[in-house]
């Protein structure tokens, strides 16, 4: 599985693309071949990005998890897979973010904004540089939030 790792602080051009970073692209496991499912954060304004292999085992894990015969479960199946996008490399290493995801992350193309690639493991957030800075935990919350996540941690001799 992908390793992503880093912030990676990249320019939207005036048609809303982005040159993607080496680095990012090195680390696309191969079984994703160029392309990455795009989905809205549900707790934030940021863009989730999923190498195509990881979204197929999101989308077959949370199926798995819906009962057909629930209403609310069809209200958040179809929320689920509202807006959700692939997004190919063109042969410049580019990838085009279309206006509505652009929009919802408060970037304008052509305007010289920044937008964060984040590595985050097996996917990548992708948020406008000024949100993402401001996005830091205090040092009391992270001290906090690392008791709590990672309170009981061990080595695992596979990891």
């Amino acid at each position: 599985m992908s390793k992503f790792k880093g912030d990676h602080y990249c320019k939207v051009d005036a048609k809303g693309r982005i040159l993607f970073p080496a680095k990012l692209k090195k680390l696309m496991p191969q079984e994703a071949g160029d392309v990455f499912v795009g989905k809205m954060n549900t707790f934030e304004k940021s863009l989730i990005l999923y190498p195509e292999n990881v979204w197929n085992k999101l989308v077959a894990r949370t199926l798995r998890k819906l009962n057909p015969y629930n209403a609310r479960h069809d209200e958040f199946r179809r929320d689920f897979f509202r807006d959700v996008l692939e997004l190919e490399f063109d042969g410049s290493g580019r990838i085009l973010l279309p206006r509505r995801f652009l929009d919802d992350l408060g970037v304008e193309p052509g305007k010289k904004q920044e937008v964060v690639l984040a590595g985050q493991g097996h996917l990548i957030e992708l948020m406008a540089k000024p949100k993402y800075q401001g996005s830091q935990l205090r040092d009391d919350e992270r001290r906090s939030l690392a008791e709590e996540v990672m309170g009981d941690f061990q080595w695992d001799d596979e990891d």
